[in-house]
């Protein structure tokens, strides 16, 4: 049985700041206190996961993203393979003349002397210039935990070298134009810190989940939400899963029954459900604005408004305004100073550090 994501935990943080639907309902228009009787929501316990940057990620993304798009043919190379070396293969293996699973691949990076392959392999391609085509005879360990189907086999391994990744130095940085990044650690900087303040987010958006359904509940809701609310929520959450879909190329239809396992009456019966769920979630939140003076004003929208304009390189607010109303981007403002108090007066905990 396919296991169902929570569609609510996928959208609840990011799914708000989308244009708005017409005059569909925001929070600041209705008085929070007349839906919802708040429970405590000082002290209240969480634990998430310190947030962290697993090691090799920054490098295995400069590869990928920056190197291999520049590697070396073998003009530029002007040699052969040699250790050390980052090379980018395809590769077939074979046991018995036929093609086992799991022994090909393409546009492969393998670091010479890295050990990441069955002996015999990297040592193959010393000596291999770019575009040739190697047939290295080999013997799998034994016992090979990998495959113990392949324990002790002997097999025939036909590499393509398509090409060496230069060496990321400060020349070829300053060619790459990376935003203002000169050095080569300047640019290894640059992705940790993309890579630490995505960490940063989940981390925060984990804590605020289980923070506010802690609250919410404690807290007792005295009539259902309006409509009106429900369904601009509905309506984010519809093409936040859309945009999704056809980031995967797949119809919504398609996409919902092969991440949830759900049909359309199903899918959008939970859409409903999680809009419900996130319009109790933000009535709450403007409950507790009220109570502590956490609103925005609107010197702070401005601030706000200015910061996505440049963050996010519009050409102008009008632009930025065409796609995110003013109200979206209040009320996303205002669920941002109610978890950060909500953090700051609450007992966390970090159950893992990784240091890198």
């Amino acid at each position: 049985m396919k296991k169902k994501i929570s569609i609510l935990a996928a959208t609840l943080v990011s799914a708000v700041l989308l244009t708005g639907c017409g005059d569909k309902e925001f929070i600041k228009d209705i008085k929070a206190g007349d839906y919802v009787t708040l429970g405590n929501y000082k002290g209240i316990e969480a634990s998430a996961k310190a947030p962290s940057v697993q090691d090799g990620l920054v490098d295995y993304y400069i590869e990928q993203q920056y190197l291999t798009p520049n590697m070396l043919t073998k003009e530029e190379a002007g040699r052969a393979i040699e250790e050390g070396d980052i090379v980018n293969i395809d590769f077939v293996g074979y046991q018995d003349g036929e093609a086992f699973a799991g022994g090909t691949g393409q546009g492969y990076n393998l670091t010479i002397g890295s050990g990441r392959f069955i002996e015999g392999f990297e040592e193959g391609l010393i000596g291999v210039e770019v575009g040739e085509t190697v047939s290295l005879d080999l013997t799998f360990p034994d016992p090979y935990k990998g495959n113990p189907d392949l324990s002790g086999a002997p097999v025939v391994f036909d590499v393509t070298v398509n090409g060496i990744l230069p060496e990321l130095t400060d020349e070829l940085v300053l060619s790459l134009g990376v935003g203002s990044c000169q050095t080569a650690q300047e640019l290894k900087d640059l992705v940790y810190d993309l890579y630490y303040q995505n960490a940063v987010a989940n981390y925060e958006n984990e804590i605020e989940m289980i923070m506010s359904s802690t609250i919410m509940a404690e807290s007792t809701f005295k009539k259902e939400p309006p409509k009106g609310l429900v369904e601009r929520y509905q309506h984010s959450i519809e093409v936040t899963q859309n945009r999704q879909a056809a980031n995967s190329g797949m119809t919504l239809a398609q996409y919902m029954l092969a991440t949830t396992g759900l049909d359309e009456a199903g899918y959008r019966a939970e859409f409903e459900k999680a809009a419900t769920e996130m319009a109790q979630r933000y009535i709450m939140y403007q409950a507790i604005a009220d109570i502590e003076g956490l609103t925005p004003t609107e010197e702070e929208v401005q601030q706000e408004i200015d910061a996505m304009v440049e963050i996010y390189g519009y050409a102008s607010e009008e632009e930025l305004l065409k796609e995110e109303s003013r109200e979206n981007i209040s009320e996303d403002l205002m669920r941002k100073k109610v978890v950060a108090f909500l953090m700051e007066n609450g007992n966390i905990q970090n159950t893992e550090t990784i240091i890198d």
